[in-house]
């Protein structure tokens, strides 16, 4: 259980680097008015999947009665979290480049607000 406690913690700070990276990213393409990429694209895919298995470990330490105080908050941002970036591909698909990038860049940052939002709701 511990084991799973660990990951729980450690994969936070791989999401945050992500979705900070991805942030900054496509917040210069959006100021360059470029295109967004495939691999930004791509570099989000992989983001959602690592909030994903964030929200996998969660759930099987609720299970196994491992319980953060606002427990229902904290899932709460762990949904959010996990919706984002699908919500912003979906409504930024067909933009111009630069609205497209800001779009991303605005999302990003929610996301990274979000989880860190998570972690203050997480005290055990």
């Amino acid at each position: 259980m511990e084991y799973i406690l660990r990951m729980h913690a450690n994969l936070l700070f791989t999401i945050l680097a992500v979705f900070g990276t991805l942030a900054l990213w496509s917040l210069i393409l959006g100021l360059l008015r470029r295109p967004v990429g495939q691999w930004l694209l791509s570099g989000m895919a992989i983001g959602v999947l690592l909030v994903l298995a964030e929200c996998i470990l969660g759930v099987i330490m609720l299970i196994q009665g491992l319980r953060p105080i606002r427990t229902e908050m904290h899932i709460l941002y762990g949904i959010i979290a996990l919706l984002t970036i699908p919500i912003a591909h979906s409504s930024a698909r067909n933009r111009e480049a630069r609205s497209q990038g800001l779009m991303y860049a605005f999302a990003c940052m929610c996301v990274c607000i979000f989880v860190l939002r998570a972690v203050e709701m997480a005290r055990f």
